[in-house]
């Protein structure tokens, strides 16, 4: 969006002059590093914050930034789905709510990738959560997972697992002669993280509290600036797993043929001191405008930064199309290849000016994570919000369901925070009408419930979660859905 500052160093980097080695061979391999919980702001090639992230950086170097990259929902489960199907959150039906599951008819990308002779493979944090119920997809569907390598002392609220070393492992005992697809689940930063590991911050990487980047609408409170140094900590740390992933790719000799991604599921967990949320589970930039830089050496040329729209439905149309493979029909999003070998920074696709996002119903901040839909462009954002499937206990009719109960619209040149609500000014009434409509068709063309009014399938859906609740999500992996 056109209020971001971007690093010169990036933003300017020597545009158009790598040269391309001559095309490889075989397919590519593909790591995708995924962090959770994490907004774009968070990382300093975007000039918000000046938290050190050189591993990010050198992607980004070396490869594309993206300026404009979003997931579909702003919820782990729903957004992870899109990666996998290549299709928005809403129609994944089951697999659009978190809890759920993701239909087995779907095909998701890991799988395709096999089918076509790729070694797959994950560690951490893969789709979730939800249940694999007999109804969704199998438990393995990320290939084999690497965990057994773990940290002996991590720091307190900082997960054990090795994500480097289980790649690193994964490397060591690929199968030869395959290209292969790593999944890098990283549970970090998600919270909760360590209470004092403002501490760490500040000795390990320099950046202390009062250096942290606080959104405007936190009061600036000591308590405040090391909560959300503890948690920006953890992007730091997981930086360092993606240095050490990116150097076990040099040392086999294999990181010229593989197209890196790096990104998190969806923004970071943050409120305005009420329970109304800022970030995750909500439908501001804070919860679906998310870090995205890109690299393939072989392939693309670096030093760009692209201001294109793109969407976590985009990915695996990308992964499939960069191995060669045909998309299936079903696949809605579009594949960013065309993008990454344009060789152009700004906006490459004219038609990506703008992205929809949603959310139907975020298990622990409801009803505060009230449903909604969002269409932001560079200038302005709308938002749509909806009544739950149900309002405490009682499920409501199809047409609660389909009128929105509040509008809201935001100048995102003059109001980046998105807090200043505009739906009323009559001076913007045409703009407001404009993004009401284009969220209209999208929503009406791409068959979204809460436009068609087929709403049966999410009542169900949303009752289902509720029973995994009631009898424990550990022990349902079998519940019938009814």
């Amino acid at each position: 969006m056109i209020f971001i500052r971007l690093v010169p160093a990036i933003a300017a980097c020597w545009i158009g002059s790598v040269a391309l080695a001559a095309a490889p061979a075989g397919p590519p391999n593909v790591l995708f590093f995924l962090t959770d919980d994490e907004s774009w702001v968070e990382r300093s090639a975007y000039g918000f914050s000046k938290l050190p992230t050189p591993a990010f950086d050198r992607v980004a170097k070396e490869g594309v930034l993206f300026t404009n990259g979003y997931t579909t929902a702003p919820s782990c489960a729903p957004s992870r789905a899109s990666v996998l199907t290549g299709r928005q959150f809403w129609e994944l039906e089951q697999g659009g709510f978190i809890q759920a599951f993701i239909p087995r008819k779907y095909p998701t990308v890991s799988r395709i990738l096999a089918e076509h002779g790729y070694d797959v493979a994950s560690t951490g944090k893969g789709w979730g959560p939800g249940s694999h119920a007999t109804l969704g997809i199998p438990g393995d569907s990320l290939g084999r997972k690497f965990g057994r390598a773990t940290i002996s002392d991590p720091p307190k609220g900082v997960h054990a697992t090795d994500y480097a070393a289980n790649f690193a492992a994964f490397l060591e005992t690929r199968q030869a002669g395959k290209p292969f697809f790593f999944w890098a689940g990283v549970i970090e930063p998600h919270e909760p993280s360590g209470p004092e590991n403002y501490r760490l911050l500040e000795q390990e990487f320099g950046i202390t509290p009062e250096e942290v980047l606080l959104p405007p609408f936190m009061e600036d409170t000591p308590a405040n600036r090391h909560g959300r140094a503890n948690f920006v900590y953890e992007i730091c740390l997981a930086d360092r797993h993606l240095a050490r992933m990116l150097a076990s790719l040099e040392q086999h000799g294999l990181l010229e043929n593989t197209l890196v991604v790096v990104t998190s599921d969806n923004g970071t967990a943050v409120s305005n001191g009420s329970r109304e949320l800022r970030g995750k589970a909500s439908p501001y930039d804070l919860g679906c405008h998310v870090p995205l830089a890109v690299m393939w050496p072989a392939r693309v040329a670096g030093g760009r930064t692209v201001t294109d729209f793109v969407s976590f439905a985009d990915f695996a149309p990308t992964f499939l199309g960069a191995a060669g493979v045909a998309v299936p029909a079903g696949m809605t999003g579009r594949s960013l290849l065309p993008i990454l070998e344009s060789g152009k920074s700004g906006r490459i696709e004219s038609d990506r000016d703008a992205i929809v996002t949603g959310l139907e119903w975020h298990g622990e901040f409801d009803p505060a994570s009230r449903s909604y839909r969002s269409i932001r462009d560079d200038r302005h954002a709308y938002v749509l919000r909806y009544a739950n499937v149900d309002e405490a206990g009682e499920p409501l009719e199809t047409a609660a369901l389909v009128k929105p109960v509040k509008a809201e619209f935001y100048d995102l040149e003059k109001d980046p925070w998105q807090l200043d609500d505009l739906a009323a000014d009559p001076a913007l009434a045409a703009d407001r009408d404009r993004l009401a409509e284009r969220l209209r068709q999208i929503g009406t063309e791409r068959g979204d419930p809460r436009f068609t009014g087929e709403m049966d399938l999410f009542r169900k859906t949303r009752a289902y979660v509720q029973k995994r609740k009631r009898v424990g999500y550990g022990e349902t992996a079998n519940l019938p859905f009814e």
